[in-house]
């Protein structure tokens, strides 16, 4: 299961069922579930301010798809975070050498089509594409290194979850290899930025097994997790915001192959969704990813527990025209899991809910 039942936090991040803040997306297969709790995250890289951007979490009972997830490609025990802490430092522009064109192209393979989900079920031929007035979904992924199932059109993108999962084999023809899943959460992959550099290179060999060419390389998936009042759910208590989770893992792994930048997002308004991707300007701003010059995958988004269907459909409805015309968005990904069932895009037996058929036919910017 995902997450510790517990109490989410107003950004993105969830607290886990025994402490205050706790994870926020992302699918840790060895964490329990999610509930809700208040706003409060540190919002602008590094000032330490208190921003509460309302709600960026997943929470309540949100068993995180990964569940299973991390299972098949060595487990995602989280590796325990054993010291560390950032490197300060700056590295705004992310220094990961071999990144991908800024803005949003990709720097080669894979289809331009962006949506997809993150799910622990294999997407059904529902999902498919299947014409102008339905373009379904192009990708998908659970969490884990490793799936089974699901429709052959529908690529499915591999993840190294955490430091359990250095050793994991992905599908051959992988063209894509997501990097670990909220690494500043203790209760997801738990690792400080020093600890995530240091593991980097295994993430680098695993992606260099594809054929016919290495696999692009998706940097760990961050959110909030926690504030400047309230840090007790990161992995580093002086890092509680993703912009300067990122800068510092940039920073310390100054040599290493990041082409992509993961991030996930539970508000449920656009404007939000905006400020928190693209940045935004003026007294407790949030600082944004396009900072960083790589194209941005959105891995896990949706509103959180306490919202209805409805809420997730109106939602729905004015990110994914954002998310496909933003040129800096180079795939996004829905939460489709147990852990929000207002949120589920399929049913038991892989037919569509009423929110799933809204979303695979929802206009698409690919071909």
């Amino acid at each position: 299961m995902l997450y510790g039942s517990g109490v989410r936090v107003g950004l993105g991040c969830v607290l886990a069922a025994s402490a205050s803040l706790l994870g926020c997306g992302g699918a840790d297969p060895s964490s329990p579930d999610l509930v809700d709790a208040g706003p409060g995250a540190r919002s602008d890289a590094g000032s330490g301010a208190d921003a509460a951007p309302a709600g960026r979490t997943r929470d309540a009972g949100a068993a995180d798809g990964a569940s299973d997830g991390a299972s098949d490609g060595g487990g995602a025990s989280g590796g325990g975070a054993s010291g560390g802490g950032a490197s300060g430092g700056g590295a705004s522009g992310g220094g990961a050498s071999g990144g991908g064109a800024s803005g949003g192209g990709a720097s080669g393979g894979g289809t331009r089509c962006k949506r997809g989900i993150a799910s622990n079920a294999a997407p059904s031929a529902a999902f498919a594409r299947s014409g102008a007035d339905s373009p379904g979904i192009a990708w998908w992924y659970n969490w884990a290194a490793q799936a089974t199932g699901g429709d052959s059109s529908i690529e499915f993108v591999p993840m190294i979850w955490g430091s359990g999962s250095l050793t994991a084999t992905v599908p051959a023809a992988s063209e894509f290899v997501l990097g670990f899943n909220e690494p500043n959460f203790k209760a997801q992959a738990d690792l400080t930025t020093a600890q995530a550099a240091m593991d980097w290179p295994a993430v680098e060999r695993i992606a260099g097994t594809t054929m016919p060419r290495a696999a692009e390389l998706v940097s760990p998936a961050v959110n909030f997790c926690g504030s400047a009042s309230d840090a007790s759910q990161c992995s580093d208590p002086a890092v509680t915001d993703p912009y300067t989770y990122l800068t510092d893992f940039f920073a310390a792994c100054a040599g290493c192959n990041v082409d992509y930048v993961a991030v996930h997002w539970y508000n449920c308004d656009l404007p939000s969704l905006q400020a928190y991707i693209d940045g935004s300007s003026g007294s407790g701003g949030l600082a944004g990813f396009v900072q960083f010059g790589k194209p941005i995958w959105l891995t896990e988004f949706s509103c959180d527990s306490s919202h209805s269907v409805a809420d997730q459909l109106a939602y729905m409805q004015v990110a994914i025209p954002y998310l496909e015309s933003n040129p800096h968005i180079y795939r996004y990904a829905w939460f489709s899991a147990s852990g929000i069932p207002n949120a589920e895009l399929a049913n038991a037996d892989g037919s569509l809910t009423d929110l799933g058929a809204a979303y695979v036919a929802l206009p698409a910017s690919c071909p």
